[in-house]
């Protein structure tokens, strides 16, 4: 929880600036103080004292709401999970410039789709109590995946427009 908290406390005290040349956003200063911090903790401990409040509420609806929330607010900026839906978007809805309009709806579902094989494999492995040690090499094998196996289906282009990071770092 603390780590959400974190993340957009540092967000929200962020300043960005636009560059029009690469269309990209950049940071520009954080500007963070102690007395932030302090503010955020003592918060938290003066939560306390709602503790006898907090009882009356059946945990099932506290928890469950919580994590809910969490999940919708960290999924909506997701670049996967908004391809995914791009995918199914209708193309007139979407800018000129989407990877969907550019490179093709078959192709940008096709990434998503290995994407979304990667993410499972994961799931599975992770769940295997019997393979799960091979958790670390099999993230080493989606770094070769992307290196070695995509290219071969893929253009430079095509991943640049589907928002690859490591094809606009070369």
């Amino acid at each position: 929880g603390a780590t959400v908290q974190s993340m957009a406390h540092t967000k929200a005290l962020t300043a960005t600036t636009f560059d029009a040349s690469t269309g990209l956003e950049g940071v520009s200063s954080v500007v963070e103080t102690r007395a932030a911090g302090l503010a955020t903790h003592a918060l938290i401990a003066v939560s306390l004292l709602l503790l006898p409040l907090l009882r009356q509420v059946p945990i099932p609806i506290a928890s469950s709401g919580v994590f809910l929330y969490l999940g919708r607010k960290l999924v909506r900026g997701n670049a996967f999970v908004l391809r995914a839906s791009d995918c199914l978007s209708e193309r007139s809805r979407l800018p000129p410039d989407h990877a969907v309009n550019t490179i093709g709806r078959g192709k940008a579902a096709v990434y998503t789709l290995v994407q979304a094989l990667c993410l499972a494999m994961l799931w599975v492995l992770k769940r295997s109590s019997r393979v799960s040690i091979l958790f670390p090499a099999v993230i080493g094998l989606l770094m070769v995946t992307r290196a070695k196996v995509l290219p071969r289906f893929f253009k430079e282009h095509e991943l640049r427009a589907l928002g690859d990071e490591v094809a606009e770092a070369d």
